[in-house]
């Protein structure tokens, strides 16, 4: 009987925390996907690239994508446009765009 009541305590607990941690996502999100307004002319709010020599950065992993935000930032890498840019992001700002972009799916449909 006792195992069963902690059992039930434990999963109530794990819910808990799933859905605090689900609702603390979303809120990253949606402050990701304002701050991606600043990508969207070359990027796309929607990740799929604007113009020609922009990557898509939809679906793109957010390790890969913090970590080239960063060599962009310390002048590892270099660019024009995005070495300006990402000297004004900090480590939240490369956070929470790198969260957005990574969440956003890519489907492809193939031709018949």
């Amino acid at each position: 009987m006792a195992v069963n009541r902690r059992r039930k305590l434990v999963l109530h607990w794990l819910i808990l925390l799933s859905l605090l941690f689900a609702s603390e996502v979303r809120a990253d999100l949606g402050a990701g996907k304002a701050k991606a307004k600043m990508c969207a002319a070359c990027h796309g709010i929607d990740g799929l690239s604007k113009v020609a020599d922009a990557p898509n950065l939809a679906g793109n992993g957010e390790l890969y994508l913090a970590r080239q935000l960063k060599a962009f930032r310390s002048g590892e890498r270099k660019h024009p446009q995005m070495s300006v840019i990402a000297a004004g992001l900090n480590d939240d700002d490369i956070a929470v765009v790198t969260a957005w972009y990574s969440a956003i799916k890519v489907s492809v449909e193939l031709p018949q």
